[in-house]
């Protein structure tokens, strides 16, 4: 007897429909797969069998030709244990199914019959769109998968009671999802507090900027001067994320089965903030390797990338990330196939002027030889400093100022102004691809960017004089866009054009020139 079982297989975080095609014919006992089934997929025989057995029913006497179509891809991971057993059973005619073509199958199955959750659940569920369609996943993944409003899904626990579930009459009627249900709009707990930070108010200011407008930002400073610090201070500022934010993290974090601690209800809830090591390869930053898995910079979709001694980065690894910083997504093409991650960040980085650290720093010298420094900040290239909006110089912190009670805003006070900002930008971009002005194309910065005649004169005039390049002047419109609303912020304006002073403080971010003489 022959017998289709539908299923999926992850290819990067895209979900792609497989049918497992079962046949069952009178001979010597065996059992062949075909399909290109990696090692994973090659050992489940052994793992349905022994779970077949488990549950009470009688691996079949019959030889079993199992195919994974389509045929010409490479099939991975454990969740085709379920569906395989569930196609041996029906088509050796031990157990019946009501019409089993409306099943979707994803599982992995252990020797005594229990079902194990599986990862890319939520990439799965997002492709079925037939409303007959019922997704039969380990309980465990349940809640992931009714992160799809309307989905019909059935959690089961163990291989006998999914035979239960889909036998004819039983009665078990599917969850019909509801999507998600809340949002968790507290800030990051484990995040620091603005308030901590003594002094550094420019540097503050430049960050609430960075949070508001989805800036790339770079912090430059002597050794201990808190650039880290006030870095990572970043997440708690930063607004809550909509529900598509959310299925967009939890659908890479899912294909990734890293989850973890950090879940709420099975759905990533806070904004990511990623920090690698500056020995990290390219294929951990950008993604790919021999599975095509998404790297750091997917990871930090809808958050911060921040790299923290930047010039310490591999030189190309650094330039990999040219690209996602403009198109907010990665593509990967390798032998085995071309996958397309989305990477829409935010990418913050700190570093030290020189190689001792000092060459800005009043009170210590610098013991670089000129050609040493000149080494070192040639370690960034033009292009990917023109890629940052925001350069802003961190000055040494007084010893004296440490022991004084911090009396800035805390990161409560700077959110409120970033989330109302961020309220505008929602509104002006309704009908819009854009989430941020940072995202905005230079047409849209043109009509956006709304500036009398002698502002525009001024803006015109001054980039001239830097000579900023048409990235960069567009990118200071960005962030004068940006300063403007979080002046309409404060009183409750719904729009306001941008003004001179707006142009001279997008400026003043942009004028650093400590990396280029």
């Amino acid at each position: 007897m022959f017998q289709r079982i539908r299923t999926s297989c992850l290819l990067g975080i895209k979900a792609i429909p497989v049918y497992v095609e079962v046949d069952s014919s009178a001979g010597l006992p065996g059992f062949t797969l075909v399909g290109l089934p990696d090692n994973a997929v090659r050992e489940s025989r052994e793992r349905v069998v022994s779970s077949i057995r488990s549950s009470g029913y009688a691996a079949s006497g019959s030889r079993m030709t199992v195919n994974l179509s389509p045929a010409d891809l490479r099939k991975e991971g454990t969740s085709l244990d379920l569906p395989l057993a569930i196609g041996m059973l029906i088509a050796s005619e031990e157990i019946q199914a009501e019409n089993p073509e409306k099943f979707v199958f994803l599982g992995e199955l252990s020797l005594d019959g229990k079902v194990k959750a599986v990862h890319g659940v939520l990439s799965v569920a997002m492709t079925l769109s037939k409303k007959d369609d019922v997704l039969v996943v380990p309980r465990e993944n349940v809640a992931e998968a009714s992160l799809v409003e309307g989905l019909s899904v059935v959690g089961v626990s163990t291989l006998a009671e999914c035979i239960d579930a889909i036998a004819p009459g039983s009665g078990i009627r599917p969850v019909r999802a509801t999507g998600i249900s809340h949002r968790v709009l507290a800030t990051d707990p484990s995040a620091p507090d603005f308030a901590s930070v003594v002094g550094m108010e420019g540097v503050k200011r430049a960050l609430e900027i960075a949070a508001a407008g989805g800036h790339n930002f770079l912090l430059v400073g002597s050794p201990g001067s808190g650039k880290t610090f006030s870095a990572r201070c970043l997440p708690g500022i930063l607004p809550p994320m909509s529900d598509e934010e959310i299925l967009e993290c939890t659908r890479i974090y899912s294909s990734l089965h890293v989850l973890g601690e950090d879940k709420t209800e099975s759905f990533w809830a806070k904004r990511p903030f990623r920090s690698p090591h500056h020995s990290s390869s390219m294929v951990s930053l950008v993604g790919g390797g021999q599975h095509l898995r998404p790297g750091e910079a997917s990871l930090a979709h809808n958050g911060v990338l921040f790299l923290d001694e930047l010039p310490e980065f591999n030189r190309n690894v650094l330039e990999a990330l040219r690209e996602p910083m403009e198109e907010g997504l990665i593509r990967i093409s390798r032998a085995c196939g071309t996958v397309t991650w989305p990477a829409r960040f935010m990418m913050g980085a700190a570093m030290n002027p020189c190689p001792c650290g000092y060459s800005m720093d009043p009170k210590r010298e610098c013991s670089c030889l000129p050609d040493s420094v000149r080494r070192y900040r040639q370690r960034l290239s033009g292009p990917l400093l023109d890629r940052i909006d925001i350069q802003m110089a961190v000055p040494s912190t007084d010893p004296q100022s440490l022991m004084q009670k911090p009396a800035g805003e805390s990161s409560k006070e700077i959110r409120e102004r970033v989330v109302a900002a961020r309220t505008l930008q929602r509104t002006r971009f309704k009908h819009s691809h854009c989430r941020t002005n940072s995202e905005m194309t230079s047409d849209e910065t043109k009509a956006f960017c709304e500036m009398d005649v002698s502002t525009e004169r001024f803006a015109v005039t001054v980039a001239d004089k830097m000579q900023l390049s048409a990235r960069g002047y567009y990118r200071m419109l960005k962030v004068a866009r940006t300063i403007a609303d979080l002046r309409a912020s404060k009183d409750d304006a719904k729009k306001a054009p941008v003004e001179c002073s707006d142009i001279a403080e997008a400026l003043r971010y942009r004028a650093f020139s400590g990396l280029n003489g």
